[in-house]
Order: C-alpha cells, then sequence, then structure tokens
C-alpha cells in the first residue's frame, strides 16, 4: 500500500471530530480507567475458576463484570458482551460446564498477565486456541486488548470489514487464525502510516469506523453511496418539502452570488430561482437576467442544463470561471452532472464547487470518489466541496478580500476532505 496514502488517511482521519479517535481513544479518561479496572477483573476471574466459584452462566460472574467494563467503551465494542453469554441450547461457550476449560481458559489469561515477553503472550493464546473451546472465538481479543494493547487489538465486525476494505484482504471473523493475521496486519499499516500511538487502540478506531463507513476512504465510496441512497435520500426528499430547508437554500445562492458580483464577476442564478427571496431580497436582482451570448452557441439541451446550475460565475467577456450546486438535501449527483456537462464543453480554469451542510461531507467526499472522477484526472483536479458554516461564517471576508475565485481556497476542500490552499 502507498504510504503517502496511508499517511494522509491517518491524519485526516485523527482530524475529524466525532469519530472513535476524537471522542474514544484521546478524549476518554474512562478508556483510560478501564485498562486498570479490566486487568483487577480478570484476576478475579481467574480465582474464581481455579477456587470452583466460577458460575454456570455469564450472569453474575466476574465474567460479566469485566464485559460490562469493556462494552461500555462507547461503539467499538457496543456487541462484545454477546460472545460470552452462555447459550443452552448450543452449549457454547463451554466454559460454564466444561471444567477443563474453565481452567484453560483461566490459564491463558494468567500467562498473558504475567508474562513479560510478547511471544510468550502469544504462545498462550495459541494454546487456547489449538484447544478449539466450542463457541470461545477471537472475541476473547477484546478482553486481551485491556490487558495488553500493544500486542493485541479488538476483534469484531467492523473492524474486519475495515481492514478487509482498506487493505483489499479476506479476513473472516471468528476464526483465530484470521485474528493472528488481522494483528500482523494491523500492527504493519499502524508502523507505516506512522501517525497513531503504539496503543492498538488508536489503529483499530479508524478500521472501525472504515468498516461502519462513519469514515468514507475511495474504497468504500460506493458501498456507502449504495445505503445513503436507499434509506437516508428518502428522509432527506422528504425534509426537503419544509419552507426552512428551501430557504436555507436560497440564502446559500444568494450569498455565492453575492459574492461573486463583489470579486469583480458577473454572476448567474438558476433562471427558476429567480422570483425566490431570502429576507425580502429577490434572487433575480443578484443575477443576470439572461445568460451571456457565449452560452447561447450551446446546444439548446445544455443551455437548458446550464440555466439550472444553482449558481455561476461569469468573466466580464461572458466565460464561465466557477459553478455551484448547493446541495442542502437534493442528489448530489445531479448537481455535480450539471456542471461536469458545462465543463466538457468549457474546459480550462473552470472550477466546480458542491456547495453542502457539513453533515452531508462524507456523502460528498464518496461521490467525488467515483471512478468518473477519479480517473479523470484533469476534471479531478477541477472539483471541490464547500461546508455551508464555512461560507456562512466567511462570508462578509471573501466579499471585501476577493479579487478572483482563489479567494475560496481557504473554505474549499479537495476531494480526499483536505482544504485547498493548504497544498
Amino acid at each position: 500500500m502507498n504510504i503517502t496514502y496511508l499517511t494522509d488517511l491517518f491524519d485526516q482521519y485523527t482530524q475529524k471530530k466525532g469519530l472513535l479517535y476524537q471522542t474514544w481513544f484521546i478524549h476518554s479518561e474512562n478508556r483510560l480507567k478501564a485498562f486498570n479496572q479490566v486487568r483487577k477483573g480478570v484476576k478475579q476471574i481467574i480465582t474464581d475458576i481455579r477456587r470452583h466459584q466460577f458460575p454456570r452462566d455469564l450472569h453474575g460472574s466476574s465474567l460479566e463484570t469485566v464485559m460490562n467494563i469493556i462494552i461500555a467503551q462507547q461503539e467499538i465494542f457496543k456487541g462484545a458482551k454477546h460472545a460470552f453469554m452462555w447459550k443452552p441450547k448450543l452449549r457454547i461457550p463451554d466454559i460454564y460446564e466444561n471444567r477443563q476449560n474453565q481452567l484453560d481458559f483461566a490459564e491463558m489469561l494468567d500467562q498473558v498477565i504475567n508474562a513479560k515477553q510478547e511471544v510468550k503472550m502469544l504462545l498462550a493464546v495459541n494454546n487456547l486456541a489449538e484447544k478449539k473451546i466450542k463457541g470461545l472465538g477471537p472475541a476473547v481479543a477484546n478482553i486481551l486488548y485491556f490487558l495488553e494493547p500493544t500486542i493485541f487489538c479488538p476483534f469484531n465486525t467492523s473492524i474486519v470489514r475495515g481492514y478487509n476494505d482498506l487493505t483489499h484482504s479476506k479476513i473472516r471473523l471468528g476464526k483465530w487464525n484470521d485474528y493472528f493475521k488481522l494483528r500482523d496486519g494491523i500492527i504493519e499499516l499502524n508502523e507505516a502510516g506512522g501517525l497513531f500511538s503504539k496503543d492498538l487502540g488508536a489503529v483499530s478506531a479508524f478500521l472501525f469506523d472504515i468498516g461502519k463507513l462513519n469514515y468514507i476512504i475511495p474504497e468504500t465510496s460506493e458501498a456507502y453511496i449504495q445505503i445513503t441512497e436507499s434509506h437516508t435520500m428518502k428522509k432527506l426528499k422528504s425534509a426537503e418539502k419544509t419552507t426552512e430547508l428551501k430557504s436555507l437554500h436560497y440564502k446559500v445562492q444568494l450569498l455565492l452570488a453575492d459574492i461573486g458580483n463583489s470579486i469583480g464577476y458577473q454572476s448567474w442564478i438558476a433562471s427558476n430561482d429567480h422570483n425566490r427571496t431570502v429576507n425580502g431580497k429577490r434572487l433575480g436582482d443578484y443575477s443576470l437576467p439572461s445568460l451571456p451570448k457565449t452560452m447561447t452557441q450551446l446546444p439548446p439541451t445544455l443551455q437548458e442544463t446550464v440555466r439550472l446550475i444553482d449558481v455561476i460565475w461569469f468573466t466580464k467577456s461572458g466565460e464561465p470561471i466557477a459553478t455551484f450546486e448547493v446541495e442542502k438535501s437534493t442528489s448530489i449527483m445531479s448537481g455535480m452532472n450539471r456542471m461536469d456537462d458545462l465543463y466538457e464543453i468549457n474546459k480550462g480554469d473552470m472550477m466546480l464547487y458542491i456547495v453542502s451542510p457539513d453533515k452531508r461531507e462524507q456523502e460528498v467526499k464518496a461521490q467525488f470518489n467515483r471512478p468518473h472522477y477519479m480517473h479523470n484526472h484533469n476534471l479531478h483536479d477541477h472539483i471541490r466541496y464547500i461546508l455551508f458554516a464555512d461560507l456562512i461564517k466567511s462570508y462578509q471576508s471573501l466579499k471585501l478580500f476577493g479579487h478572483d475565485y482563489a479567494i475560496l481556497g481557504p473554505i474549499s476542500h479537495f476531494p480526499d476532505g483536505t482544504i485547498a490552499d493548504q497544498r
């Protein structure tokens, strides 16, 4: 894997508020407390088993106490307890009724706690794996992580999915051999990326957020789009009917047109919005009354497409220099396609911007990473996205200090999420 690409993914991920690295790994006192709590609880498990005091069910056991501490560690460990719940009909996990299996489980935990060398810890886990205790798979790794976080990584569906998506691997959930492969791969990723702590919780959180589609990378763009189009878009299309959402869309159009007019361009607002008003201001008053003559030379179907682009900045000579599609809740792809059609006719310095709410940033990135845009390098170099909050906050400054579209650099993002003027 390209090291620069991996490092860029790591770096952008660490800066995303609301994802596990920020909320769980570096800003969680509960996570830090859990290490001592789990270690103390595991010692109690060992003692209970050796003294014949371990119950025949998870409920009320020292193991349940440990798992309750672990599942309190936010979403990444949400289902960790389920693997240890006694399922009588299946007789799994077979550590409640089988005395020897209990002792083997306790012996492994004891060796991991007391061994000083990594290889001895791994041998202890491998010895347990070779016992093939029914139902006692690598979900145990979620306990081991809190005993030795630089040696053992957590193990769950989303982490495995994230790892497979990123590395194009085929790790399976529930197999000890696959866990060891995953562990080796995660350590290699961690070392290659060079930004995360040796505590494997950081890179595991990164993979978990990829697997849950909380953090979109090119490899998961299509999966994210399928989900948003099949579920989220239905809700968004319904919400679009409200006056509040429409008003915000028109407000952003007005701001963009006003900025363009203020910095020396001639702004165009979609023809079907000219009579819309925002706080008593008619959008048509901020727009050219008709498209420049340069656009009348286009085929009729393309002219109609251009008329419906939310905002276009034209030079004094009538050349389109920047186009904007405001996507509050409608299909991002439809707006991109309209701008794309114009770009194919007027290639050169023209920039294409999607302007969207902050909460749709991942969706925008996913669309930008579709093959049509990723593989068309010239087009890919001319598309950006701007978030509503940044535009509204910077509106007055952009009008005051701008001389051309370069003023948008500090608030516009490349398709990978980085700020345009930071490269």
